[in-house]
Protein backbone atom coordinates (compact mmCIF):
# COMPACT_ATOMS: atom_id res chain seq x y z
CA UNK A 1 0.00 0.00 0.00
CA UNK A 2 1.13 3.50 -1.02
CA UNK A 3 1.37 5.85 2.28
CA UNK A 4 2.67 8.92 0.45
CA UNK A 5 -0.28 10.32 -0.69
CA UNK A 6 -2.01 9.92 2.15
CA UNK A 7 0.90 12.06 3.85
CA UNK A 8 -0.08 14.45 1.39
CA UNK A 9 -3.33 15.12 1.54
CA UNK A 10 -3.33 15.07 5.21
CA UNK A 11 -0.46 17.98 4.88
CA UNK A 12 -2.44 19.73 2.58
CA UNK A 13 -6.22 19.30 3.88
CA UNK A 14 -5.52 19.18 7.62
CA UNK A 15 -5.19 22.16 8.87
CA UNK A 16 -8.49 23.14 7.01
CA UNK A 17 -10.63 19.92 8.45
CA UNK A 18 -9.28 20.67 12.18
CA UNK A 19 -10.78 24.26 11.83
CA UNK A 20 -13.55 23.87 9.86
CA UNK A 21 -16.04 22.78 12.16
CA UNK A 22 -14.93 25.90 14.62
CA UNK A 23 -15.04 28.18 11.97
CA UNK A 24 -18.20 27.25 10.71
CA UNK A 25 -19.95 27.44 14.43
CA UNK A 26 -18.58 30.92 14.44
CA UNK A 27 -20.03 32.18 11.30
CA UNK A 28 -23.22 30.16 12.47
CA UNK A 29 -23.32 32.60 15.17
CA UNK A 30 -22.34 36.02 13.57
CA UNK A 31 -24.98 35.37 10.78
CA UNK A 32 -27.33 34.68 12.85
CA UNK A 33 -26.54 37.63 15.17
CA UNK A 34 -26.92 40.11 12.55
CA UNK A 35 -30.23 38.35 10.91
CA UNK A 36 -31.96 37.14 13.92
CA UNK A 37 -30.71 39.85 16.66
CA UNK A 38 -31.97 41.44 19.14
CA UNK A 39 -30.51 45.34 20.32
CA UNK A 40 -29.81 46.19 23.21
CA UNK A 41 -28.00 49.35 25.22
CA UNK A 42 -25.80 47.30 27.28
CA UNK A 43 -23.33 49.06 30.37
CA UNK A 44 -19.84 48.35 29.87
CA UNK A 45 -18.42 47.31 33.03
CA UNK A 46 -14.73 47.13 32.24
CA UNK A 47 -12.87 47.62 29.35
CA UNK A 48 -8.77 47.66 29.28
CA UNK A 49 -5.55 46.58 27.13
CA UNK A 50 -3.92 43.15 28.77
CA UNK A 51 -1.03 42.65 26.72
CA UNK A 52 -1.99 42.48 22.88
CA UNK A 53 -5.76 41.68 23.98
CA UNK A 54 -8.64 44.13 24.69
CA UNK A 55 -10.63 42.55 27.63
CA UNK A 56 -14.30 43.81 28.12
CA UNK A 57 -17.33 42.93 30.03
CA UNK A 58 -20.99 44.52 29.91
CA UNK A 59 -23.94 43.60 31.42
CA UNK A 60 -27.65 43.85 29.55
CA UNK A 61 -31.11 42.58 29.86
CA UNK A 62 -32.86 39.86 27.96
CA UNK A 63 -36.59 39.75 26.95
CA UNK A 64 -37.29 38.35 29.82
CA UNK A 65 -35.19 41.00 31.61
CA UNK A 66 -33.09 38.84 32.72
CA UNK A 67 -29.49 40.36 33.64
CA UNK A 68 -26.75 38.75 31.43
CA UNK A 69 -23.23 39.37 31.43
CA UNK A 70 -20.44 38.52 28.77
CA UNK A 71 -16.58 39.15 29.31
CA UNK A 72 -14.30 38.63 26.13
CA UNK A 73 -10.80 39.11 24.85
CA UNK A 74 -10.63 40.47 21.75
CA UNK A 75 -7.50 41.04 19.53
CA UNK A 76 -9.22 44.63 18.01
CA UNK A 77 -10.40 47.72 19.88
CA UNK A 78 -13.72 48.55 21.02
CA UNK A 79 -14.32 52.31 20.21
CA UNK A 80 -16.86 52.94 22.29
CA UNK A 81 -16.27 50.80 25.10
CA UNK A 82 -15.76 52.80 28.44
CA UNK A 83 -16.34 51.83 32.08
CA UNK A 84 -19.73 52.90 32.79
CA UNK A 85 -20.87 54.22 29.45
CA UNK A 86 -23.60 52.87 27.26
CA UNK A 87 -22.65 50.22 24.74
CA UNK A 88 -24.82 48.88 21.62
CA UNK A 89 -24.74 45.00 22.29
CA UNK A 90 -27.12 42.39 19.93
CA UNK A 91 -28.05 39.03 21.55
CA UNK A 92 -29.57 36.07 20.52
CA UNK A 93 -33.45 35.71 21.73
CA UNK A 94 -33.50 31.67 21.10
CA UNK A 95 -30.06 32.22 23.26
CA UNK A 96 -29.83 34.96 24.93
CA UNK A 97 -26.62 34.26 27.22
CA UNK A 98 -25.11 34.66 23.25
CA UNK A 99 -24.40 37.88 22.63
CA UNK A 100 -22.05 40.14 20.76
CA UNK A 101 -21.21 44.37 20.85
CA UNK A 102 -22.74 46.14 17.58
CA UNK A 103 -18.86 46.93 16.80
CA UNK A 104 -17.82 43.07 16.67
CA UNK A 105 -20.92 42.33 14.27
CA UNK A 106 -19.56 45.40 12.15
CA UNK A 107 -16.40 44.05 11.01
CA UNK A 108 -16.69 42.00 7.84
CA UNK A 109 -15.63 38.53 8.97
CA UNK A 110 -16.30 37.25 12.40
CA UNK A 111 -12.89 36.32 13.47
CA UNK A 112 -10.16 37.97 15.08
CA UNK A 113 -7.71 39.32 12.58
CA UNK A 114 -4.15 37.60 13.95
CA UNK A 115 -5.91 34.25 14.28
CA UNK A 116 -7.40 34.43 10.44
CA UNK A 117 -4.19 35.52 9.52
CA UNK A 118 -2.19 32.69 11.65
CA UNK A 119 -4.55 30.10 9.62
CA UNK A 120 -4.56 31.12 6.36
CA UNK A 121 -0.90 31.74 6.83
CA UNK A 122 -0.20 27.66 7.38
CA UNK A 123 -3.21 26.78 5.19
CA UNK A 124 -1.35 28.25 2.60
CA UNK A 125 2.09 26.93 3.57
CA UNK A 126 0.92 23.41 4.10
CA UNK A 127 -1.10 23.28 0.92
CA UNK A 128 1.50 24.54 -1.10
CA UNK A 129 4.01 21.82 0.60
CA UNK A 130 1.73 18.67 0.27
CA UNK A 131 0.66 20.02 -3.31
CA UNK A 132 4.43 20.17 -3.96
CA UNK A 133 4.82 16.47 -2.72
CA UNK A 134 1.52 15.02 -4.37
CA UNK A 135 2.83 16.42 -7.94
CA UNK A 136 6.68 15.29 -7.67
CA UNK A 137 5.00 12.19 -6.28
CA UNK A 138 7.81 11.54 -3.48
CA UNK A 139 6.09 9.33 -1.22
CA UNK A 140 5.22 6.88 -4.24
CA UNK A 141 8.88 6.19 -3.95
Amino acid sequence: MIIGPWIAWTMALGPAVAVAPFAAFTLYVYLRLKIKGVQVEAECETYRLVGDKHCLKYRYADQAERERVRIVNLSFPVPRAKKGRPLEVVYDPARPARSRSRHELNRWIPWAGVTVGTYLFVQLVLGIIGGAFLYVGMFDR
